[in-house]
């Protein structure tokens, strides 16, 4: 037992947990600094409090992601459980009171679940099973089902239906099968930030699994008529919100309101910052500053030294996670830590584009940073699956190289005495 933790302890990714860690204490102090005054409820510590309590969960969750094998996700039946809990909780949402103009989020009483947040990570499992799948001919699940009928129906006769089935294994049956479920609610909701994240994780985990070239410029003819048809269904609300990018004055009161006294906070921390605490637009000029707009205080509180450390450090897990990516056996693995790593850089390049102009507002916190239970425990959890990935593969590194060392002694050992060999 105690040779077991020592191993343990030797393969823990130090780097990973303490990066999180550091991440989790500026987010707290700038919970708290963001949120000291509600409303007109000066010294307010209710969200410094929760802030806390998730905390100290997100670690315990971290430790027991990391310790229990990733592979228990690959299993059909405990796969399928996971698509359909979370399936549920997205449609339980349909029918919950609407928050900020979305129904996204479920209260239970003492604290709310937004389910897109478990989402993001049944879908990387299910995307990296799939392709992990695919490329060992191995099929299982209700993917695997859907795989089975579609070349049972069509087979690769002809050079036509050869194309139509590489279609069909690549885009078809992980849109169809894993995404689609998923996006129809999530419109219905509506959550467009949420969405749009689901999409790029899908597209991201494509180009890293490999996909092929003719489907690279067939994505460059039709990304721009898809982006057109998008544009041509938008409602009054979100074109109002994409207006408010180029011109935020148009409706100074309205839809430009958060991005002018975003920056204005980005303006106003300047280099250096303006000292911890001693924010002005958190003061009801910057509205719910400790969740989306958290970045925003930092920047003015801590000025672009400040941006610069969060930032610095969020993009350290991402190339640790890349980099386990790598190092990983299977494609499984890999695809489950690139695809972590990618929510990761995704939801904070959006963040940061929305408080800074680039992308309208669309709720997506940053990670690690901004206030909330759901988005804390969740990410997380998914950094311990990807710590236990690099658990893994120290352990397999390490093996190796015990053995190639053994061999090289073996093969000294067995040598005649000077070295040479004895005619």
């Amino acid at each position: 037992m105690q040779s077991k933790f020592k191993e343990r302890r030797a393969f823990f990714d130090y780097r990973l947990f303490f990066t999180m860690l550091i991440l989790m204490a500026i987010s707290t102090v700038m919970v708290y600094s963001a949120s000291v005054w509600n409303g007109g409820d000066y010294a307010n510590t209710s969200f410094f409090e929760k802030q806390l309590m998730f905390d100290v969960m997100a670690i315990a969750l971290f430790l027991f992601a990391a310790h229990v094998n990733h592979e228990v996700f690959r299993g059909p039946i405990f796969r399928l459980m996971l698509y359909l809990v979370t399936w549920s909780l997205l449609m339980a949402t349909l029918f919950a009171t609407p928050l900020n103009g979305a129904r996204a989020w479920l209260n239970f009483g003492i604290f709310l679940i937004q389910p897109i947040e478990l989402c993001k990570f049944v879908l990387v499992i299910g995307l990296a099973n799939y392709f992990d799948q695919k490329h060992k001919g191995q099929m299982n699940g209700v993917v695997g089902i859907v795989h089975h009928f579609i070349h049972r129906q069509m087979a690769p006769s002809s050079s036509i239906k050869r194309i139509l089935l590489s279609f069909a294994d690549w885009i078809l049956i992980p849109m169809l099968v894993l995404l689609a479920p998923y996006a129809i609610i999530i419109r219905m909701q509506p959550d467009d930030g949420g969405l749009f994240i689901l999409l790029l994780i899908t597209v991201m985990i494509w180009f890293a699994v490999g996909l092929p070239i003719g489907y690279l410029a067939l994505a460059a003819v039709g990304g721009p008529l898809v982006g057109l048809y998008a544009w041509s269904n938008f409602s009054a609300n979100q074109m109002e919100r994409i207006q408010a990018i180029f011109n935020p004055f148009l409706d100074a009161e309205g839809k430009g309101y958060q991005l002018i006294n975003s920056v204005i906070s980005i303006a106003h921390g300047g280099f250096f910052g303006v000292g911890l605490g001693n924010s002005f637009q958190k003061y009801g000029y910057l509205p719910e500053p400790e969740t989306d707009y958290i970045m925003s205080i930092i920047s003015e509180e801590m000025g672009f030294v400040g941006v610069f450390v969060v930032l610095g450090l969020l993009f350290f897990l991402m190339f640790q996670g890349v980099r386990i990516a790598y190092q990983s056996a299977s494609i499984y693995s890999s695809m489950v830590a690139f695809g972590i790593s990618s929510i990761i850089f995704i939801q904070t390049c959006i963040n940061i584009g929305a408080m800074s102009g680039l992308f309208p507002g669309t709720g997506v916190t940053l990670p690690f940073i901004s206030y909330g239970g759901s988005s804390l425990l969740v990410m997380s959890t998914m950094l311990g699956v990807v710590a236990n990935i690099s658990m893994q593969n120290k352990h397999r590194i390490a093996y190796h190289k015990e053995v190639q060392e053994a061999r090289k002694m073996s093969a000294t050992s067995s040598l005649p005495k000077g070295g040479a060999s004895v005619d």
